[in-house]
């Protein structure tokens, strides 16, 4: 039963013990042991995009793929080649707000790897005939990018939504004024700062990363980049003409990751979320349910939090008009959340939203995200067991009451396919 289900502990999930030291050369280390057989250490780095200005838009995608490229003491070729051979497994990845360059080796590699890590720092080239094998890469993935629908959506969302700072693309277009590697080169040495860094490694000794850490990176800048411009929310229409299946987001103000009303965001996100729990069944709320009578379509939600501001809400994809008739659905089910749920779907969705916060846990890379993101901007670490605990002082009213408050807001609407066809927000009541 409903009652049976919740009434199961988290106590299994297991805190991971972590340790915040900050360096000699001002940057913060943190190390989570997590007891396992491989190691790994990333640079979480305030250089995502929303760090451009106006002139270097772009930039940060740019920066991400000059990362493991040719540096004074290494060819990208050797640096690859020895990481193969020693097992290793170097990533890039960017977000809005984070640039975060990653190894992961075996036990006992760290050295080698933290000097890989710092040459991306101090010693990368950025060399001019480098620019244009860059510049194919970064138009290989806009292009990638450009090509799934959803991706496309979410980053008009963020736009009509932001603006400017986390309105800004995940991906250069070829409007971009980053013309040359000295342009890249200005943009790393804006960024990588030591207050900008942390430097994060999981199954490691603490004591030797803050050593290597002291050692590598003692000519680290110390510059105080510019407080970055707050968020500000706009909200608006998007519309785009594409063939194919149709694509719409909804999207509200939502709230900065780790507050309270972010979490309250997350238990109205699962209340109203259009996916089914199960293979079979009708789902136990009207997007659920629309979604299992009409085999065309998908409605999920989302909750996007960032250091100062969020985005929350709805993305339908389908035949056209299978997109317009739930999205009339999907503001009902918000409207109707703001006056009133029922005790069993409040407990349903706080279930959800427990083992959600759980799971976001379980893999590397969501961890060092979840923990890097954390230490950057609030100095400290939220533990898995915090995470679920947050949810134990809601009550029914909050969530009714963070619905009432996105519904007062400009909504974001992004169109993207029959647009002749799908919704405005204003056809929509809102």
């Amino acid at each position: 039963s409903l009652k049976l289900s919740l009434s199961r502990t988290y106590a299994s999930v297991a805190a991971s013990p972590v340790t915040i030291t900050k360096s000699k050369t001002g940057i913060t280390v943190v190390s989570v042991e997590d007891s396992a057989p491989a190691s790994s250490v990333s640079l979480v780095v305030k250089a995502g995009s929303r760090e451009e200005g106006t002139d270097s838009v772009g930039a940060a995608h740019f920066l991400k793929n000059f990362a493991f490229k040719n540096t004074s003491t290494r060819t990208a070729f050797r640096t690859a080649r020895e990481a193969e051979l020693l097992g290793g497994f170097l990533s890039a990845n960017l977000t809005r707000e984070n640039l975060i360059l990653s190894a992961e080796f075996l036990r006992g590699d760290l050295g080698y790897f933290m000097e890989i890590l710092s040459d991306i720092i101090f010693k990368t080239k950025y060399e001019p005939h480098e620019f244009a094998i860059i510049k194919e890469s970064v138009n290989f993935e806009r292009g990638a990018a450009a090509a799934i629908p959803e991706v496309t959506a979410l980053n008009a969302a963020h736009a009509v939504a932001f603006r400017h700072g986390l309105g800004n693309s995940l991906f250069a277009d070829g409007a971009t004024k980053v013309s040359s590697s000295s342009a890249v080169r200005a943009f790393a040495n804006k960024v990588y700062t030591s207050s900008n860094i942390t430097i994060l490694g999981t199954s490691i000794n603490h004591n030797e990363l803050l050593n290597l850490t002291d050692s590598l990176f003692q000519n680290i800048s110390h510059t105080v980049p510019p407080t970055p411009i707050s968020s500000k929310y706009f909200g608006g229409e998007c519309r785009i003409p594409a063939p194919g299946d149709s694509h719409f987001v909804l999207a509200f103000l939502g709230a900065p990751i780790g507050t309270p009303e972010y979490a309250a965001l997350q238990v109205l996100r699962f209340l109203i979320d259009g996916e089914k729990s199960t293979k079979w069944g009708e789902g136990v709320n009207a997007l659920a349910q629309k979604t299992s009578k009409h085999n065309d379509i998908k409605i999920s939600s989302f909750n996007t939090g960032y250091s100062d501001a969020g985005l929350f809400g709805l993305y339908i994809s389908g035949t056209a008009t299978s997109v317009y008739s739930a999205s009339r659905v999907a503001v009902e089910q918000l409207k109707h959340a703001a006056n009133k749920i029922s005790n069993d779907d409040f407990l349903r969705a706080l279930a959800k939203a427990r083992f959600n916060a759980a799971a976001s846990y379980e893999t590397r890379t969501s961890k060092t995200e979840i923990i890097g993101n954390q230490v950057l901007f609030s100095g400290k670490v939220t533990s898995v067991t915090e995470a679920i605990a947050q949810f134990d002082r809601f009550k029914v009213e909050d969530i009714q009451n963070v619905a009432a408050k996105i519904l007062k807001c400009k909504p974001t609407a992004v169109a993207l396919g029959d647009i002749s066809t799908l919704p405005y927000s204003d056809s929509l009541s809102l």
